[in-house]
């Protein structure tokens, strides 16, 4: 599925020394003069931590290196001030087209929270990544996808709920709220996507397949809606819009041709013919908006 399925892009990190002012930190608020413990240790993999979840991020174990770097962050923060931080985190906008879009290529921000909410946004994009790298062969691999993807779609929601809570200004174009939104529905329209595959696959009822294909069409209607905004267009691969509008397309086809057959089988003729006409109107539509080799596969099937 790695051909048909979209993923987001990294935000890139750069190195900052967090030992020194975190131990400086941590000795100031802590460590009083008849007890002072060693957190040299603890701080030295901390840091080993970031750079592995920073710079090592197309790795294997990576997502798990994302998800314990995010809970150490976590649990850093609920413990110091944050007003106390002193680390200049610097981040680059994932599309890196900031100056084309308007806004800032990069951001540099002393605050925990703003790191870690840098880090969410590349545990969503890596999530995407494994996602849209599973095989369509096993059943294993396409429930793996469409957990994914549901879970990526979670991470950006929840980005846009509190990305501004977190960071008190101006953010790069990746970050800002309705960049994240139409992320989220993007996401969310890939997992349905992979739930429609395996319904067809596995060759359930007409009348369910219709059901989920509709769904689709709708989530890729609302991911559209989303990314087509003015302020956005600029910041998505070229094909972005192309292959999600054929998708859009080839779905709205096959819910309608997985309907007339569920016409077929109640002896509906005159709507299993007009529903028959609207499919093909549809996925002929897709083909020529961009190649969607799933519902091509489909349809060929």
């Amino acid at each position: 599925m790695a051909s048909e399925l979209l993923f987001v892009p990294f935000k890139k990190g750069s190195d900052v020394d967090i030992i020194k002012p975190l131990r400086n930190l941590i000795n100031s608020t802590y460590n009083t003069s008849d007890q002072h413990e060693d957190y040299t240790d603890a701080l030295n993999e901390l840091s080993r931590l970031r750079a592995n979840a920073i710079w090592k991020v197309f790795e294997k174990t990576s997502l798990e290196v994302i998800y314990n770097y995010y809970d150490q962050l976590a649990s850093l923060e609920a413990k110091i001030p944050p007003q106390e931080v002193q680390i200049p985190f610097k981040w680059k906008d994932a599309f890196d087209k900031g100056s084309l879009f308007g806004g800032r290529m990069s951001l540099t921000i002393s605050s925990l929270a703003y790191e870690r909410m840098c880090i969410l946004f590349n545990m969503g994009a890596m999530q995407s990544l494994i996602a849209s790298q599973q095989t369509v062969e096993t059943e294993e691999s396409l429930k793996q996808a469409a957990k994914l993807f549901q879970q990526a779609a979670g991470v950006f929601a929840y980005l846009k709920a509190n990305i501004m809570m977190a960071v008190h200004q101006e953010t790069t174009p990746d970050l800002n709220p309705d960049t994240l939104d139409a992320l989220a529905k993007l996401m969310l329209a890939q997992a349905q996507e992979v739930i429609a595959y395996k319904c067809i696959r596995d060759e359930m009822k007409e009348s369910m397949v219709a059901k989920v294909c509709a769904h689709c069409d709708e989530l890729y209607t609302d991911a559209l809606r989303a990314m087509n905004k003015e302020q956005l267009k600029a910041l998505w691969d070229r094909d972005w819009l192309h292959v999600m509008t054929s998708k859009q397309a080839a779905f709205r086809g096959l819910a309608q041709l997985y309907q007339s057959q569920v016409c077929h089988a109640n002896k509906a003729v005159g709507e299993e013919i007009a529903r028959l006409q609207l499919a093909e109107e549809q996925l002929r539509l897709a083909t020529q908006r961009a190649p969607c080799m799933l519902a091509h596969a489909i349809c060929v099937n």
